[in-house]
């Protein structure tokens, strides 16, 4: 973490509602240190942060660190607490307050434009560090300490030596030099798809793939209604939508999916035009009578591949019914 000029804390503004806690604020904490992880749940650097403030609160709590996790809405539908809340249960976020942050209000007065970012408070209430990104427990540690002992507190546990075992870690992999970038497919953050034709915003579209496929390049077949923030698939009959990208080096894939009612859609998975093989699926995926299947409801990162060892691959996701979205490929 970053020293930055001691200033007040802003207190916490217009949040919707409060999660595994009573409604809190700065001046309630005040003798408290306060650590804020300003995350969503969208995105993948915020989820491998998580780990590290299990770890924070569990070995820190008791002599007085206060973790709040302030998560404000990367896309629309991160706006809705519904939401958010499946995301808390999804992730078994159930011990560290969550204060959630519909409107990005919260997250406005720290300043913030990007996710994660975490603020440390000492005990009087001043902002002391900042931390941009999501990092190791390095990153972390030995500033709680040291605002803990500020405050008056004798700490007899070591310092953190390793990176905490979790299964987040193992299930969406890390960033690495050269893996393939995040890619939303909306048209506020994609000018074009690879396919030839000219897609239009907000109506139906049925895109024609010519086959040839550029690495890191995203290309539709079908019936496909390109949205601000993703492509919702419009299939009528026996047609079937599909979103293609080769992608150039990976261990996992994962698309941040949802559906436009609430209700299951069941996508199909494939990987270099073929069902995913057992010890490659993600763990959102399943083979069911020949073909790898992703059960999608509510909008999340979902864990569609899992090579274990760095690859270039196609992956297809073939979508049947017009209630699926596809927002994002996010890659580990």
């Amino acid at each position: 973490m970053e020293i930055v000029p001691a200033i007040p804390a802003p207190d916490f503004k217009q949040i919707s509602s409060w999660k595994n806690s009573d409604p809190l604020s700065i001046i309630s904490l005040k003798g408290s240190v306060i650590l804020i992880d300003f995350w969503t749940y969208t995105c993948i650097f915020c989820l491998r942060t998580l780990p590290l403030m299990t770890l924070l609160n569990n070995k820190y709590s008791k002599y007085g660190l206060r973790i709040i996790q302030a998560h404000s809405a990367e896309y629309e539908f991160a706006r809705t607490t519904e939401n958010v809340e499946n995301a808390l249960s999804y992730y078994k976020l159930d011990r560290i307050a969550v204060a959630i942050d519909n409107r990005n209000k919260t997250w406005e007065a720290y300043g913030d434009s990007y996710w994660p970012k975490h603020v440390l408070i000492d005990s009087n209430g001043f902002v002391r560090y900042e931390h941009a990104g999501y990092g190791r427990i390095t990153d972390f540690e030995v500033q709680v300490r040291e605002l803990l002992e500020e405050a008056g507190n004798t700490i007899s546990e070591p310092c953190e030596e390793n990176e905490p075992h979790d299964e987040i870690y193992e299930i969406y992999g890390m960033q690495f030099d050269g893996i393939a970038p995040e890619t939303c497919v909306g048209y506020s953050r994609l000018r074009k798809f690879g396919n030839r034709q000219k897609m239009k915003p907000d109506v139906l579209n049925t895109a024609i793939d010519q086959g040839e496929h550029l690495d890191n390049v995203v290309y539709l077949r079908g019936p496909w209604i390109w949205e601000r923030e993703g492509v919702r698939a419009s299939p009528k009959g026996d047609a079937t939508a599909s979103i293609v990208m080769r992608y150039n080096a990976a261990t996992r894939v994962h698309a941040i999916m949802g559906t436009t009612d609430g209700t299951d859609a069941t996508i199909k998975i494939q990987l270099d035009g073929k069902p995913v093989e057992k010890n490659q699926l993600g763990r959102n995926v399943a083979l069911v009578d020949g073909y790898s299947l992703c059960t999608v409801n509510h909008p999340l990162i979902y864990n569609l591949i899992n090579t274990q060892t760095v690859g270039s691959h196609e992956i297809e996701i073939v979508a049947s019914s017009d209630n699926t979205t596809i927002y994002t490929f996010v890659f580990g």
